[in-house]
């Protein structure tokens, strides 16, 4: 009777290190809050002016965004390292990051707040959108992917105030 209650205690004790353990492997996957990103970094002050900021990326990397289990939208395959970062220098009513290319990408973004907004297609098309009402002032890491492994586009992140913006 003893050897049974170690044999469960010991498999349960199994299954928490195995979920724990993802956990942290899908938290320690992508770099957040650092200092460096593929295409650079700019503080942003709400009320710019162009409105579209854009810039010039490649997309696409060799991890999996949808196996790390960062939410709904989250696919895609992206670099450790963000492709951009936002420093929002105070709180913007709304925010929308999206992405021009000519093959299918994906966003993912890590908030000021350490929420993940994804997107993969919007607008009736490849290019994906993240919305971001009251976007809190701080770091959002940006990561542009591709929806296919091996497959790395040129393109254009957009950042805008405006909601008539959009790819």
């Amino acid at each position: 009777m003893m050897s049974k209650k170690f044999g469960m205690v010991a498999l349960l004790g199994a299954l928490v290190v195995t979920g724990i353990g993802s956990q942290v492997t899908a938290q320690s996957a992508l770099q957040i809050g650092g200092q460096r990103a593929n295409f650079g970094r700019r503080p942003v002050n709400p009320g710019f002016v162009p409105d579209p900021i854009s810039v010039n990326i490649v997309s696409g990397g060799n991890i999996d965004a949808r196996a790390l289990g960062l939410g709904p939208g989250c696919v895609g395959y992206v670099t450790r390292q963000p492709d951009f970062i936002i420093n929002l220098t105070r709180p913007s009513s709304f925010l929308r990051l999206y992405v021009t290319a000519g093959s299918d990408t994906t966003l993912l973004v890590n908030t000021a707040n350490g929420q993940w907004r994804c997107n993969d297609d919007s607008f009736g098309g490849t290019n994906p959108t993240v919305d971001m009402p009251n976007a809190g002032a701080g770091q959002y890491d940006v990561w542009v992917g591709s929806y296919q492994a091996g497959v790395q586009a040129r393109g254009q992140l957009h950042i805008t105030e405006l909601q008539s913006n959009h790819p």
